[in-house]
This record gives structure tokens, C-alpha cells and sequence, in this order.
């Protein structure tokens, strides 16, 4: 065996070791089919459920005037270290980051908000506010993966910029609440706390501190460190040493301002006028570094989402991104996003729409087959009667016909040296297994006489029907 820069040659076995430091020292054999740890494929029903996820949201948000934005999954690694914090989980542990071939530091999103804030600066979209998008898309973290969590997850999110009235707050919940109910989630519950404007998180962040530093020798090791960087962190801390100390720590609410108390009332009040219920959560901080005043989550108790998985959707306000990220001062902002996989967990089969059955169209020419690559030759048979090329195109052009309509069609394509007639029942049996409502049997006496065989798979029965009726007779099954 010889190894190389890492490596290994045996045979004609190739396995590449990457870095230690990554967490990516998997082998990767030639021939390798498992996707990386924390990533997976999707077909099918899930691919279906992610969509229908995805268009409701899309539906919703439009009906509240959002309109879709789209940016690149890399941005420079630099606008997500200056916008999460460096004391939080997802810059300290879990971002993919990478130096590319310029020497630039890249990084692949690990959230939503960032990239859209910097989008919003360097369109200069700051000189037309209010902006207010949706979007969607895979983030990706470098986490432990379970249930309902993975290292490349999809989410549905929204952002408002340019609007400061706590109206704004409630209207951006409301829309939540929507969305998780056209979801046919209606267990959700809504948790929602303030931070407070910056006077009074500087004034909690001190008596915080302070009490916090008793317990230095008991506090988790995550928490010491974000002793002097974050504090208001180690509330959202998971530990139970940590939930122990914080049970007699002090409380938010009794450092806030006066203007902080009268717009969380405003937003309280609002909800409950709404008919939206909600608790109020004092330890409720969010683990992103830049949310100031509102945040809120909502959560739902259900073994399908696996231990320590509640939240589903959660957001809040951070109306001082915009100037942190070298945009102007003053623009308020708010938003939300949620995680499809846990969303996808929730939703009940009944409520996503079932795919339109297909219409089988199977052209039977009635003697074998070529198997040549020179279909030439076929144009050279039965002068007097049509060619199987002539047949096909003539089979594909009814279908792309019914597509035309808005129909879905699946298109039977001979196979092997046997007669078609001797391939017919596997065509039923495989266009039975695909679930196609209809069967349209085309053979060069049909094709001459200018009419099909219709065959309802359903009811086993078959009838002769002209090729210009065919939209009308499947419309009338």
C-alpha cells in the first residue's frame, strides 16, 4: 500500500482520510453511496410533504404582502461570526467554514437571517422600507444529528425590516400561528418573552453576572465561558447544574425600562384580543446573539419529535442587525423561521394532498421489436402500413397533448427483442403499480383510424375512443 497527501492506494480501493479536527475522518471508499453523516436524500412522499410545507407558507406569507427572496447558501464567514456572537453554539461549534482557492473564508449558511440582512445592505433596499420577504431553503450546522434535527435542514422563514411598532410584533406571531395551523398543527403553544431595549438588558446583564459569579465551580463549562462574554446565554443553557443555579437567579422583568414594559404590554394585550394564547417564559433569550425585545417560540409535546425537541418555529426582534453588519442606523427588524424536518414529523398523512394519478399511454405495434441502434431500418418495413417510429411519435404526440390539458402522463416505452403484443400485460401490470388511473392502448390499426383504446385500470373495462374526444371521456370517468 502507498499513501500520498492523505491518500491511500491498495489496489483499486482509493480511500480518502479528511481531517481530524472536521469531525470528518471517515473513510470514503470508491464506490461510497451513504450520504454524510447528518445529510440525506429525500424522494417521494417526503419530497412531497416538503413542498406542500413550503407552498402553504408561501400562500400565507403572500397574503401578508411578503414577497420571496432567495441568497447563496456561502457568504463570507465573516457575516455570520459579527452577526450570531461568538458566544453562541452555532459560531463556536457548528459552522461550516472553509478557505477556497482565492483564500477567502467562506462559510455555508447556518441560518436564514444574516445572509438576508446583508442582501438588504448591499441592494441598498434600506432606501425602500418597509422590505418584507419569505424564504426557504437548506442551512446547514455542524450538530449532533437526531430526530427531527440534521446537519443539512430545510427551513421556511420569514424577515420585516422598517417597521418598529409593536403591532408589527404581534402581526409577525399572528402569521406564525397561521402558518402552524394550516399545517393542521394545532397543538403549538406559544412562548413569549422581552429582552428589553438595550438600557435595560445592560442593567440585567450586571445583577446577572453578579449572581452568577457565586457558582463559578458549579456552573457547566459552556456557561463560564459565556460568563464574561454573553451571560444571558447560560439561560437558555440545557445542563442540570445550570437550570439548578438559575432557579433563584434574577428575573428579566424586573430590570426593564419603562418604555420596554409598555411595549410588551402592548404586544400581550394585542394577543390576547386576538384570541392567540401565549405564556410568558422570563428565561426565554433565544441563542442567536442578535435578538433584542421580543422573542418567542412555539412548541409542541409530541414523542414524534424525539427527546428535547419542541420548538418548532421561533423568531424575534433584532432592530440593531442591520448597523452591526455595516448598514445604516435605526432599521428595525423582525422575523421567524421554521424547521421543515420537524414540521414534516407533525403533519398528518390525510392533510397532504395525494399526487395526480398518471395516464399510462402504451403503443403496440404488434411485432417485435428492433433492437438495432439504426431505427433507420424500421422505415423500410410494410410500406403500406405505419412504422413503429411513425407509431411512437404518433403515441408521443397524443401525450404531449394531454399534457397540454394539464394532465399527467407516463409514456410506456417498449423494451428488449419480444413482441410488444407479448410486453402488454407487464405494460397494464407496471402502469397498475405506478397507480395510473387510465391505460391508453395505441396500435397501428388505432393510429390509422384515428382513435385509441381507452382501459380504465380501476374498472378493468375498455372502450374505442376517438383521439379528439379523449380529454372529454377522461374527464367524464
Amino acid at each position: 500500500m502507498v499513501c500520498k497527501n492523505n491518500v491511500a492506494l491498495h489496489g483499486d480501493t482509493v480511500i480518502v482520510w479528511f481531517l481530524k479536527k472536521t469531525d470528518l475522518f471517515v473513510s470514503c471508499i470508491l464506490g461510497q453511496t451513504n450520504p454524510v453523516r447528518g445529510m440525506k436524500d429525500r424522494f417521494g412522499d417526503e419530497n412531497r410533504r416538503f413542498q406542500w410545507i413550503n407552498d402553504k407558507g408561501t400562500k400565507i406569507a403572500s397574503l401578508y404582502g411578503f414577497d420571496q427572496v432567495t441568497t447563496p447558501i456561502l457568504e463570507y464567514s465573516q457575516v455570520f461570526e459579527r452577526t450570531l456572537g461568538d458566544s453562541s453554539d452555532v459560531v463556536g461549534k457548528e459552522l461550516y467554514s472553509f478557505e477556497d482557492k482565492g483564500g477567502s473564508r467562506l462559510t455555508m449558511r447556518p441560518e436564514g437571517t444574516a445572509g438576508i440582512t446583508r442582501a438588504l445592505i448591499s441592494q441598498k433596499l434600506y432606501n425602500d422600507l418597509p422590505q418584507k420577504f419569505y424564504y426557504s431553503g437548506p442551512m446547514f450546522r455542524h450538530e449532533r444529528p437526531q430526530k427531527g434535527r440534521l446537519r443539512q435542514f430545510e427551513q421556511f422563514g420569514i424577515e420585516v425590516y422598517g417597521q418598529s411598532h409593536p403591532s408589527s410584533d404581534v402581526e409577525t406571531i399572528e402569521l406564525a400561528s397561521v402558518f402552524l395551523k394550516s399545517l393542521g398543527i394545532n397543538s403549538a403553544s406559544l412562548e413569549i418573552n422581552t429582552l428589553g431595549d438595550n438600557a435595560s438588558r445592560h442593567s440585567y446583564r450586571t445583577a446577572l453576572t453578579e449572581y452568577l459569579s457565586k457558582y463559578t465551580d458549579k456552573l457547566s463549562e459552556d456557561s463560564v465561558n459565556r460568563l464574561s462574554s454573553n451571560p444571558l446565554r447560560i439561560l437558555d443553557s440545557k445542563s442540570p447544574q445550570d437550570i439548578s443555579i438559575l432557579e433563584n437567579s434574577p428575573v428579566l422583568s424586573d430590570y426593564l425600562s419603562d418604555a420596554s414594559k409598555e411595549r410588551f404590554a402592548f404586544i400581550t394585550r394585542t394577543l390576547e384580543h386576538m384570541n392567540i394564547p401565549f405564556t410568558i417564559n422570563q428565561r426565554l433569550v433565544r441563542g442567536l446573539d442578535y435578538y433584542q425585545d421580543t422573542v418567542f417560540e412555539f412548541k409542541v409535546t409530541s414523542p414524534l419529535l424525539g427527546a428535547q425537541q419542541g420548538t418548532v418555529l421561533a423568531g424575534g426582534r433584532y432592530d440593531g442587525l442591520v448597523e452591526k453588519m455595516g448598514g445604516p442606523v435605526g432599521v428595525p427588524s423582525i422575523g421567524w423561521a421554521a424547521g421543515l424536518e420537524r414540521l414534516s414529523l407533525l403533519v398528518e398523512d390525510d392533510n397532504i394532498p395525494s399526487s395526480a394519478r398518471p395516464i399510462a399511454i402504451i403503443p403496440v405495434p404488434g411485432r417485435p421489436v428492433s433492437t438495432s441502434s439504426d431505427f433507420s431500418a424500421e422505415l423500410k418495413v410494410h410500406k403500406n402500413t405505419p412504422s413503429i417510429m411513425a407509431l411512437h411519435s404518433h403515441a408521443m404526440s397524443v401525450g404531449a397533448a394531454l399534457r397540454a390539458k394539464g394532465l399527467r402522463v407516463e409514456f410506456m416505452h417498449l423494451t428488449g427483442s419480444s413482441s410488444s403484443k407479448s410486453q402488454l400485460p407487464k405494460q397494464l401490470a407496471r402502469a397498475s403499480k405506478m397507480n395510473a388511473s387510465h391505460a391508453i392502448l395505441i396500435g397501428t390499426d388505432e393510429m390509422q383510424k384515428g382513435v385509441v383504446t381507452l382501459k380504465d385500470l380501476d374498472k378493468t373495462e375498455q372502450q374505442s375512443c376517438p383521439v379528439d374526444d379523449l380529454v372529454r371521456a377522461l374527464s367524464a370517468q
